[in-house]
């Protein structure tokens, strides 16, 4: 070949002119790829696509996000060896190109076939990886083998490297094969775009084949949208009242702008105005108009898509994470719905798609879809509304907007630049400059997760000694005979121990160490590694025989919160829905935390309905069950519900199951039946942010604590009221009424009276500005109104000299901007003062008090200066 095949070197020559033997569907370009790769390789079913199994990244990207960092580090086994599958993806990095360039998707599935190469024991590798992609596509497509282009490149991603092939087939990309076998490592010696990576101890076949771009080039459609949901588009167009772009004119500009990198939509237009010869003005604004609208409905189309997959992994939008690309993709929708005077419904969109893709989309939360989408309407809605007056206050004050104002807005406020843009125009006559990859921007900064603040051990500061962990072999040992194997600066690590180490929301078990005739304090217990480290009130010598006393008073009450909170989280689940999802936990002594995903404040009734069903299920007495599985078969007993207490860093995961109510990974400590727990009490259920709810509880001797200290307020309260039990609350609101009725007249009386101390103070007009000065005894409320009055007037000075005794109390507050300053700066600034304040209010203590002639004087100096 002269060119490699791979745009802007090639153009597409496949539109209309497809090299496969017959069109495929989606669904039939899946069970095409699959069928050929089945009797060899092992079939996974697909992951979802927010990663709960890793906390460094927001979504699926790849099919090998899937396996990563657990089996790509040699950590886990793959669930298959070779394994075939097709992993619904999500990358939005190119959210602006979606609908324009004819390729550019926000979500995807990504075929693959992988094996995973562990030293001798190679499954396969470079040569039979290229021999599987070819025969696929000249046996099973029977594309012509000269069409067919293997560009060689380096690649990168999720922390892993390798070598790599492109394959192109009449300019279109379908498959990426990538012999991963490199790491991010600072010290390694292979440096790839200015990371450092070294050689794993396993080598990946790592291939991804596009499914869209295999199913676009067996139709040879115009573009990527027409070959993956035609219905979809028909739908939208049928429902609008905007024209679109002819679909040949699509495919001319689909194959122009492949070659144009990066995508400029000016270039697009102007190279296709001059191809077809096309140089009438209005001609030209009309196939521009027509661009945009075809763009809006491929896009609308897109994001519908997308939305399907995220919230059938029960995505709450929100301004925070995967929160906020799901909330920015309903924004984009709406947005696309409005310019097209769509009279549809978002919510058919969405279901459509899921009747296409239920083969690898299984669940639809219909209920969930509809909440998610009127909540978010409405608050684009509001947004909106409320927006306008925003961006005319942002111009105003810089009299420009540029990109960062931009992103403050839509960031913070949810404002899209066109409609930015739209309201500058009409109501300043201002043109914003908004840069074509704006929502890349802003997607690839929410993208950039923090690393994660959690205390980590550095494993250096003590040796890797392996402590067995006696707790798992029986949560109940509390007394313990150990030997220390290693002794620092008041730390020791033991070759056994029943200590718990912090972790997973549940503290530090409490106690002591007998060693000889003196009780050593235990201050706190972390692992490090493999290593349990007890950090000691004394020094405890190397190879010394010691007896370990732990707390369990502490430690019981600590393991039924834990289990309490795991069957809370199961049980409201089964409440509020399957969205609900463990966002952080806490577990204490007397009351504990748990964070939970939910859309909105849960209600006092579905709190009740949580405390009944718990304590149903305490009174079944269900059983507790732990157990180390291994990690395949856990996640294909459980699901990935396994990981809602964090991610584990082991070969097996420790499971952790009430039957019938709830399973997850946990390495804490637990109770043996939940009629164990005594019965839970919710204290509080408050918004922790948007689409968090924080619930704080207690469980067991806590919770009875907790209700008998409220009985006992209920009882003061009671006998304050000298009234029974059952009218104590009618009594109450009676009280209540009583005290708001002359709360109000007492307020109307202060006002009245500070109107008429005002009305009757000393005044006087000293150079335009209307000075009041008043003297006496006044209360906070009084103090409170006089100001109120004051910020209400113009050109006034108000000063108040509330008396103390043995000094004054000075209050000012100035309404003229002339001689505020100095005024303020002078009178605080009197022998003995002391101020508070800003330039227009000040607060100060003076031995005596501020009168006329100290006001005169400092007015007059001001106008001399």
């Amino acid at each position: 070949r002269t060119t490699c095949g791979d745009p802007p070197c090639d153009s597409y020559t496949f539109i209309g002119n497809s090299p496969v033997y017959r069109p495929f569907s989606l669904n039939e370009m899946r069970n095409e790829f699959i069928g050929f790769f089945k009797n060899t390789h092992k079939v996974i079913m697909p992951y979802p696509v927010v990663p709960r199994w890793r906390d460094d990244v927001l979504l699926v990207n790849a099919s090998i996000y899937d396996f990563q960092p657990h089996v790509t580090s040699g950590r886990v086994k793959p669930p298959g060896n070779p394994l075939v599958m097709s992993q619904p993806s999500i990358r939005m990095t190119d959210t602006d190109l979606v609908g324009s360039t004819g390729r550019h998707l926000t979500s995807f599935e990504m075929l693959c076939h992988d094996s995973f190469n562990y030293g001798d024991k190679v499954v396969y590798w470079k040569e039979e990886t290229v021999e599987y992609c070819f025969a696929f596509l000249t046996e099973r497509l029977k594309i012509n083998p000269i069409l067919i282009t293997f560009k060689e490149k380096p690649w990168f991603g999720g922390g892993n490297a390798g070598n790599a092939f492109e394959v192109f087939v009449m300019g279109l990309e379908v498959a990426t094969l990538v012999f991963m076998d490199l790491k991010e490592d600072n010290e390694g010696d292979v440096d790839i775009e200015g990371t450092k990576y070294s050689k794993m101890d396993l080598s990946v076949v790592d291939t991804g084949y596009g499914l869209e771009r295999l199913t676009w080039l067996s139709q040879g459609t115009s573009t990527v949208y027409d070959s993956t949901f035609r219905s979809v588009i028909d739908y939208i167009i049928q429902h609008s009242s905007t024209g679109v772009l002819d679909e040949k004119v699509q495919g001319k500009m689909s194959s122009i702008a492949a070659k144009i990198d990066p995508f400029n939509k000016a270039m697009v237009l102007n190279q296709f105005f001059i191809k077809e010869g096309i140089e009438s003005a209005e001609k030209r604004a009309d196939t521009a108009v027509l661009f945009e609208n075809s763009r809006s409905v491929f896009a609308l189309a897109d994001h519908a898509k997308t939305l399907l997959l995220l919230f059938s992994d029960y995505v709450i939008p929100s301004n925070v994470k995967v929160g906020y690309l799901a909330r920015t993709l309903l924004r984009r929708s709406f947005r696309y719905i409005d310019d097209l005077k769509f009279t549809g419904s978002m919510e058919a969109l969405i279901r459509m798609h899921y009747e296409f893709l239920g083969e690898v989309v299984r669940e639809y939360p219909e209920k969930f879809i509809t909440e998610m989408i009127s909540s978010e309407y409405n608050k684009y809605k509001e947004m909106i509304e409320k927006g306008k007056n925003l961006i005319l206050r942002t111009f105003d004050r810089k009299k420009s907007v540029e990109v960062e104002d931009l992103v403050t807005m839509y960031d913070s406020n949810g404002l899209v630049p066109s409609f930015v843009a739209e309201v500058l125009l009409k109501e300043r006559g201002y043109n914003v400059n908004i840069p074509e990859d704006f929502q890349s921007q802003v997607i690839l900064k929410h993208e950039k997760l923090e690393k994660s603040r959690a205390r980590k051990n550095k494993a250096e500061e003590f040796p890797q000694i392996e402590t067995r962990p006696l707790y798992y072999d029986d949560a109940n040992i509390g007394e313990f005979n150990a030997l220390v194997m290693y002794s620092g600066d008041k730390t020791i690590i033991t070759n056994q121990t029943a200590f718990y180490p912090e972790g997973g929301g549940q503290p530090y078990d409490l106690g002591y160490f007998t060693y000889g005739n003196k009780k050593i304090a235990v201050l706190k217990v972390h692992r490090v590694g493999k290593s349990i480290v007890h950090y000691l009130a004394e020094n405890i010598p190397v190879k010394a025989k010691i007896t370990g006393h732990v707390d369990m008073k502490r430690r019981k009450q600590l393991m039924i919160h834990h289990s309490a909170t795991h069957l809370l989280l199961g049980v409201a689940r089964q409440t509020l829905g399957e969205h609900v999802w463990q966002s952080g936990v806490q577990k204490e002594v007397e009351r504990s935390r748990i964070d939970i995903t939910h859309y909105r404040k849960i209600s006092e009734t579905e709190i009740r309905e949580i405390e009944e069903r718990c304590l149903q299920a305490i009174i079944q007495n269900r059983r507790i069950k732990a157990a180390f599985l291994d990690w395949n078969s856990a996640l294909e007993k459980y699901g990935f519900r396994l990981f809602e207490g964090g991610i584990p860093e082991s070969s097996k995961l420790r499971v952790v199951e009430i039957e019938g109510i709830d399973a997850e990974g946990c390495g804490g400590t637990h109770l043996d039946y939940t009629g164990q727990i005594g019965f839970i009490k919710i204290i509080s259920a408050e918004p922790l942010q948007e689409g968090i709810q924080r619930i704080i509880f207690a469980a067991g001797y806590s919770a009875l604590g907790f209700v008998q200290e409220m009985q006992s307020r209920m009882e003061h309260i009671r006998g304050e009221l000298n009234v029974d039990l059952e009218h104590l609350d009618s009594k109450f609101m009676a009280s209540w009424e009583d005290y708001i009725s002359l709360r109000k007249k007492w307020d109307k009386a202060m006002k009245e009276s500070v109107k008429n101390m005002l009305d009757t103070s000393g005044r006087f007009n000293a150079d335009g500005i209307m000075v009041h000065i008043l003297e006496g005894t006044f209360s906070e409320d009084q103090i409170t109104e006089f100001t109120r009055m004051a910020n209400s007037t113009k050109n006034s000075l108000f000063l108040i000299n509330n008396n103390r005794g043995s000094s004054f109390e000075v209050t000012v507050i100035s309404t003229s901007t002339k001689g505020s300053d100095s005024i303020m700066k002078s009178l605080s600034g009197t022998a003995g003062s002391h101020s508070s304040g800003s330039h227009r209010y000040a607060r100060f203590s003076s031995m005596e008090k501020i009168d006329e002639t100290l006001i005169r004087k400092v007015l007059a100096t001001e106008k001399n200066q």
